[in-house]
């Protein structure tokens, strides 16, 4: 754009002011208010007139609006300049539970620039009611709870602010709970369930109650929950019998397992304690126990032992019916068992002498034992037969009426068999016949007839050169079948000349363990395959041995470096003069560098390279990679030194790569100076150049191929001893596996061993304790019993005794009890318990009664408060201990034992911040905790007894986050009005700024600064709102753009920062001047690009 400028400089610079006061001016606030909710089209306020803006330019001046937030919210009519709802409002969703809630716009208009800020309250209505996390809370309250017991009961949440937000509760009318809430100095609301009167589960077993939450808005809006109580049973009936007294009748040879007698009791509590299980009274004697088992779940008695008319013809077995409470009732009953006589005695042996081990060489008949037999029958019932376990080469000869030897009847082998179980059975005649069995092991004894063997007969070892002296490379293992002494391996060389040298300076073996060592190093170039035998002897008498063959290839390390060899007419090693012509082209063969390596493979695969010289141009030589010839890469001319050193860098493919250096000099002279050779020295230098590339040539190749056949063998070795059948049983050791050690260069064998491990299943064990008011068996018929007190009188109103006779004319004693124990009043009674006879004079027999009162689960755990308030650093470590709680519970044994657990009430993501210790109480951190997420856990905790049927302790742990600046402050560019032309005025607005901190308090207040020594300035328009401005002129052609750093800086300590760039790029102007000749005035024209 091209304009005609006539003016002073002093009215550009009032032109200048009067920008700079339209925009302070255009920096002003304006506030407004809407409810949520609101609907589309809602008045908020006439903007533009609160602005001083016209409607008729708005268009013209692009007013516009922007919002960090969600701009679409709001939008104003151009046409009356209205700002109004464009969009619902929900303030929960904008702003969550935050007291204030605003929505910041920036109203924008150009010519001049000018940038206004409005905020608009959003205010709370009353649109959400209170809300419980579940329709229906369930709590299990065990009937025999005392009256004033509490259990807590999870309250209901409103998103809602304020008063509408502030809730009340009621319960519905019932005569068994009432509602009481607490408030602590957080001002939240705890809310429990009072026991008024006793529960009672056989009346109702289930209460279903109301619980209503109300707000504090207008009008008032509610939540409910439903309360489901599920009233547990408490243990208050005892097992009950059939019978009192059951009377069998059993065969003195019936079997163990078979059943006796099947019992059943019943119980009419519910659940846990209507489950019985059945025990032998603790009046049954170990004899009893040992005879018959009973069945604790089923109740079956089933015969144990073995029966015998002759030793006890009569068992009463007391049994007791218990219940699965913690602290069980018992009902008890007698079984009389009598036994009828059959013929139930069983031969019996006896080994009178063994003659042990026997030889594996032992000769037929030879006597191993002598057996005796007796049965204390008689008749054909004493009568016994032996016989002896089938298919081993053994047998039995009687020698003498119930004698009988055990001799050998064939041949024996160890190492197939080591030893025999063998098996004699002594049978009666009886009907039916009865028979016993005793086992005889007979060991064999070895005798050397094995040799030593090897696993195979051939062993490959890959050791590297340069080994250290005494390393070890292999270990040889041969396994004899015999014995100790005829199966102790030892081990030697089988001695040989190598070359010129024995083989027992390379190699060593040691006699023991079969180590196989090199005594001194190896060296590839020298020695590249060692064959030897390794000899195994056993100590037998005679001594038998075998051998076996070690191939061990000697691999080849990198330790000769290349060596230089000298040029066909040259003067040295490592140095070569060539005369080049300056008229040679691009390509052109000046020498060639050759070289030798002593080692093999890669080892010695040369490769050459030209070192660039230290401060020059381009070399015009390059230098083969693989051949060594040294080449132009270009034409020659005048600028290249008449004398070029060229050093080449000579370096074999060894892992480390060693290297050699040649210096090539060259001197380059004019056309007519270089010497001409003859075209049969030319051709031979030609052909023992290709011979050299023929053998770098064979070189690689024979490289690939030797590394392509090393492959192929190894993996033809691994496939056949892979499928090489295993010679192994399961449970014995594996085969032996190749272990190669690359520190060493060594190869070696070594044997894995494998366990069977077994492991048996029993029964479990029940340790229960059990009042049983059974006593022992009572005296005769003709005695009387009577029941005193050892302390006082009193004893007699709390038990009775009652004695039954049955059809046998056996008595039977009970206690009774007549009244209600109190552990707390009485631990424990002593009782006389007094059996008089019916002689004259009369003699009594006392025995005393000593009743242990069980304590009864009647008491919950109790926290020392009821509300724990802890703070903690937001950046509390994961692990780090929050608080230890500690319950107490006035119960005795199990009933006292304490656990804590998360109430049901917890929520997951609480879960999900912190753990508890159930047996120590210790509440941790367990994930990261953020202020800014969350500021406040209420965790409920529960203290839980181990009884079956336990009671429970609440108490409530309020974590209150303190906040740490740990949010860096975070900024956006808004706006950009770029470029900048180069004679803008100062206080030109180039950015609009806004910044944010997530923190509180100091942690989130932020200021904002700019690069030092920029022609720039920050300015602050509004709370966290900045403007970026022109501060001082600009020139074009001295810097063309600014590349500023803005920092955002926190309140925080220490403080945290983030900086944004801003490209501010400065448009050109250009001036220029044109002179008339006729007239003296000037005329400046400015063009703009």
């Amino acid at each position: 754009m091209v304009y005609s400028q006539r003016g002073s400089p002093q009215s550009r610079r009032l032109l200048l002011w009067l920008l700079l006061a339209a925009w302070e001016a255009g920096s002003g606030q304006l506030h407004y208010s809407v409810p949520e909710e609101a609907k589309h089209g809602t008045f908020v306020g006439r903007i533009t007139q609160d602005l001083g803006l016209e409607l008729a330019e708005l268009v013209p001046r692009l007013f516009r609006v922007a919002s960090k937030d969600r701009g679409d919210l709001l939008e104003v009519n151009l046409q009356n300049g209205i700002l109004f709802v464009n969009s619902r409002i929900d303030r929960e969703e904008l702003c969550g539970r935050s007291a204030e809630c605003s929505i910041h716009l920036e109203v924008i208009v150009d010519r001049p620039l000018q940038v206004f800020h409005v905020e608009v309250e959003v205010k709370d209505i009353n649109d959400n009611p209170p809300r419980f996390s579940r329709e229906e809370q369930k709590l299990f309250i065990l009937e025999s709870r005392m009256p004033d017991s509490r259990f807590p009961v999870e309250g209901a949440s409103d998103l809602d602010i304020g008063a509408n937000a502030e809730l009340r509760y009621k319960l519905n009318p019932n005569e068994y709970f009432d509602l009481d809430v607490k408030t602590n100095e957080e001002k939240t609301k705890f809310l429990e369930l009072v026991l008024k009167k006793s529960l009672d589960r056989e009346e109702t077993e289930e209460h279903r109650l109301l619980l209503i939450a109300i707000d504090g808005g207008k009008p008032e809006l509610t939540g409910t929950v439903q309360l489901l109580i599920n009233v547990l049973d408490a243990n208050d009936n005892a097992p009950e019998f059939d019978k009192s007294i059951y009377n069998v009748r059993l065969f003195e040879n019936t079997r163990s397992g078979t059943l006796v007698i099947k019992l059943n009791a019943s119980d009419a509590d519910e659940g846990i304690n209507k489950e019985i299980v059945y025990f032998f009274s603790n009046l049954v004697s170990d004899d009893v126990k040992s005879k018959f088992i009973i069945d604790s779940n089923s109740g079956e008695v089933k015969v144990k032992g073995e029966l015998d008319y002759e030793d006890c013809n009569l068992y009463e077995i007391n049994i007791d019916a218990v219940d699965r409470s913690t602290f069980p009732l018992t009902g008890h009953c007698k079984v009389i068992v009598k036994l009828l006589d059959v013929n139930d005695n069983i031969p019996e042996m006896a080994i009178t002498s063994l003659f042990l081990p026997v030889k594996e060489d032992a000769p037929t008949s030879t006597v191993v034992a002598l057996i005796s037999v007796s049965d204390l029958d008689s008749g054909a019932n004493g009568q016994v037969t032996c016989s002896l376990t089938a298919h081993v080469p053994f047998k039995l000869v009687s020698t003498f009426r119930n004698y009988y030897s055990l001799v050998l009847d064939g041949a024996l082998d160890r190492e197939s068999i080591s030893d025999y179980e063998l098996v004699v059975t002594a049978r009666d005649g009886g009907s039916p016949s009865l028979w016993a069995t005793a086992s005889v092991s007979v060991e064999v004894a070895d005798v050397n007839d094995n040799a030593p063997a090897f696993p195979q007969p051939e062993y490959t070892v890959f050791v590297k050169e340069n080994n250290p002296p005494g390393c070890h490379i292999f270990t040889v293992s041969a396994r004899d079948a015999d014995a100790q002494e005829n199966a102790r391996v030892s081990y030697s060389l089988v001695e040989r000349r190598v070359g010129e040298r024995a083989l027992s300076s390379y190699v060593s073996v040691h006699a023991e363990s079969g180590k196989v060592y090199a005594l001194q190093p190896l060296d590839h170039e020298e020695l590249e395959l060692l064959q030897f035998q390794v000899s195994a002897r056993d100590a037998g008498v005679p001594p038998l041995g075998s051998n076996v063959t070690l191939q061990v290839f000697v691999l080849d390390e990198n330790d000769n470096p290349p060596v230089l060899l000298a040029p066909r007419g040259g003067s040295g090693v490592g140095l070569v003069n060539e005369l080049v012509p300056r008229s040679v082209g691009a390509g052109h063969v000046v020498a060639k560098v050759r070289a030798v390596d002593a080692d093999s493979g890669y080892n010695a695969w040369l490769s050459y390279e030209l070192q660039p010289a230290v401060g020059s141009a381009r070399s015009p030589f390059r230098v083969g990679l693989y051949t060594g010839e040294i080449s132009t890469t270009r034409a020659l001319d005048e600028a290249d030194a008449p004398r070029q050193r060229l050093l080449v860098l000579v370096r074999d493919h060894g892992e480390p790569a060693l290297t050699a250096t040649a210096t090539v000099l060259v001197s380059l002279v004019e056309s007519g100076q270089a010497p001409k050779a003859s075209s049969r020295a030319l051709a031979g230098a030609a052909n023992q150049e290709m011979a050299l590339v023929d053998v770098n040539v064979y070189l690689i190749v024979a490289i690939c191929a030797v590394s392509s056949l090393l492959v192929l063998t190894m993996l033809l070795y691994t496939a056949l001893r892979c499928s090489a059948p295993p010679t192994e049983d399961v449970c014995g050791p594996g085969q032996p596996r190749l272990v190669c050690s690359s520190a060493a260069g060594s190869c070696s064998y070594s044997k894995q061993k494998q366990q069977r491990v077994c492991s048996g299943d029993g029964q479990p064990k029940t340790d229960l304790m059990a009042f049983s008011p059974s006593l022992p068996q009572g005296p005769t018929s003709t005695d009387t019993v009577s029941l005193k007190s050892l302390i006082i009188h009193q004893f007699l109103i709390l038990f009775d005794l009652d004695v039954k006779t049955n059809e046998e004319k056996t008595k039977f004693l009970e206690l009774v009890l007549k009244k209600s124990l109190d552990r707390e009043e009485t631990e424990e009674h002593r009782l006389l318990l007094i059996a008089i006879d019916g002689g004259k004079p009369e003699l009594t027999g006392t025995v005393q009664l000593l009743i242990n009162v069980l304590d009864a689960n009647d008491n919950a755990p109790e926290f020392d408060k009821s509300i724990y308030n802890v703070r903690l650093f937001e950046n509390t470590r994961s692990g780090t201990l929050v608080i230890k709680l500690n319950a107490s519970d006035a119960d005795e044994g199990i009933n006292k034992e304490i656990v804590y657990f998360f109430s049901n009430l917890v929520s997951d993501d609480v879960k999900s911040k912190f753990i508890i210790d159930s047996n120590s109480g210790e509440v941790k951190v367990k994930g990261e905790l953020d202020y800014e997420d969350c500021n406040l856990y209420e965790i409920n905790i529960d203290a839980v007894d181990r009884s079956t049927f336990p009671l429970t302790g609440h108490c409530k742990v309020i974590v209150k986050l303190l906040d740490v600046n740990d949010n860096i402050p975070e900024m956006a560019i808004t706006s950009l009005f770029l470029p900048v032309k180069e004679d803008a005025p100062t206080s030109t607005v180039v950015a609009l700024i806004s910044v944010s901190d997530l923190d509180s308090g100091a942690n989130g207040q932020v200021t904002c600064s700019l690069t030092a020594h920029v022609p720039f300035k920050l300015v602050s328009t509004f709370r966290n709102y900045y403007s970026l401005v022109l501060d001082g002129a600009l020139d074009r052609e001295s810097i063309s753009d600014y590349e500023l750093v803005v920092t955002a800086r926190d309140g925080g300590s220490p403080s945290l920062w983030a900086t944004a760039s801003v490209s501010v790029e400065v448009a050109d102007v250009k001036i220029e001047v044109f002179k008339n000749s006729s007239s003296k005035k000037g005329c400046i024209e400015k063009e703009e690009e």
